[in-house]
């Protein structure tokens, strides 16, 4: 187990014996992926914000009785979409339909070669972004909590509610469509 999993896990401990430090570190910790998550398939930053603070809420107000938790990156992703998801349903919002559409900014001003790089990344990285417009719902999500999220497919198949095998069926036929796209 890597040493950021025991941290979670011992942060999960400390929040379970109401260590406000605790439950203020783990907040902190999982704010920007589970915005970064909810946020790639719906365009309501105050709905995912909303979500994100009703499961932390919900966490320190029944700290006594949270379950023991071995994966708590894991845990979080997938009460979060639980939530997330159970809020859509209840209010109808619409799926993102620019799944990939973000605005990188402005780069900042450096040494020439500093500034090719990071326009060399950028172009690379609009070029993925196009390419995956391209796949289902699914398979974008399956390659964020995969990818970006580094979850192992079992984790992915449980977060999603299906099969480790159509975990690992969504990535493959995914990075099967991105590659045939990217090597155009």
């Amino acid at each position: 187990m890597n040493s950021s999993v025991q941290e979670d896990r011992v942060l999960w401990e400390s929040v379970k014996k109401g260590n406000e430090l605790a439950f203020s570190s783990l907040f902190k910790k999982f704010i920007n992926p589970l915005y970064n998550y909810g946020m790639h398939f719906f365009s309501d930053s105050d709905l995912v914000k909303d979500c994100i603070q009703e499961l932390f809420t919900s966490i320190w107000l029944k700290k006594e009785s949270l379950s023991d938790v071995v994966q708590v990156k894991f845990y979080l992703f997938k009460s979060f979409r639980n939530l997330f998801f159970a809020k859509i349903s209840s209010s109808k919002h619409a799926i993102k339909k620019d799944f990939w559409d973000e605005d990188f900014g402005e780069m900042e001003d450096s040494k020439e070669s500093e500034w090719i790089q990071e326009e060399e990344s950028v172009e690379i990285s609009k070029l993925v972004q196009h390419a995956i417009q391209g796949l289902t719902r699914r398979q974008r999500e399956a390659v964020i909590l995969r990818f970006y999220n580094n979850l192992d497919y079992k984790q992915i198949s449980e977060v999603m509610g299906i099969s480790v095998e159509a975990a690992h069926n969504l990535n493959s036929k995914a990075i099967q469509l991105l590659r045939i796209v990217l090597h155009k």
